[in-house]
């Protein structure tokens, strides 16, 4: 006579099985995988060009490169048609690599260009990816070129898309 598996050892094996496929499913590279977004709030006074936002970046390799783009989110209080940035790549003291880039929020004098329905999002690539002389941890620091705050910022935010693999 031939004995059936008991309850509590199907059970086992249905959920190990479950555990294999999931953890083959997640090796399978996802579209957006190497892809990454983070934002930070600006104070309700406006953004300072004292106070400029900084991002930690984390580079595995030398090898890693990382395309950029810093993404402002404006809601209605926006006060001036361009908006000038200063993005940084440093570590420590030192500075790696520095780039300039101008937001064009107006064609002309209130023609406004809103992207948006509650918040105005304005995107800026940096000219060409990051990378760095060696592995570690760096700040990528954006600041405002302008010597007068700007408002209506709600936050600032950069996108990462690592681009190490398309190189190659």
């Amino acid at each position: 006579m031939k004995r059936q598996p008991s309850f509590f050892l199907r059970t086992r094996l249905c959920l190990a099985a479950f555990v294999c496929l999931f953890v083959l499913g997640s090796c399978a590279k996802e579209q957006g995988e190497g892809e990454y977004f983070s934002f930070q709030e600006a104070s309700a006074e406006g953004w300072s060009p004292a106070k400029p936002f900084s991002f930690e970046l984390l580079f595995p390799e030398q090898t890693t490169r990382i395309s950029a783009e810093v993404i402002l989110r404006l809601d209605s209080r926006l006060d001036r048609g361009r908006v000038r940035l200063l993005a940084t790549l440093r570590r420590d003291e030192a500075i790696l690599r520095q780039d300039t880039l101008q937001m064009n929020l107006a064609s002309g004098v209130g023609q406004w260009y809103r992207p948006g329905v509650v918040y105005h999002e304005f995107v800026a690539p940096l000219a060409q990816p990051l990378h760095v002389p060696y592995a570690g941890l760096f700040v990528l620091e954006v600041a405002l070129l302008d010597s007068l705050p700007l408002q209506g910022v709600e936050s600032v935010g950069l996108h990462l898309v690592d681009s190490t693999r398309e190189r190659k």
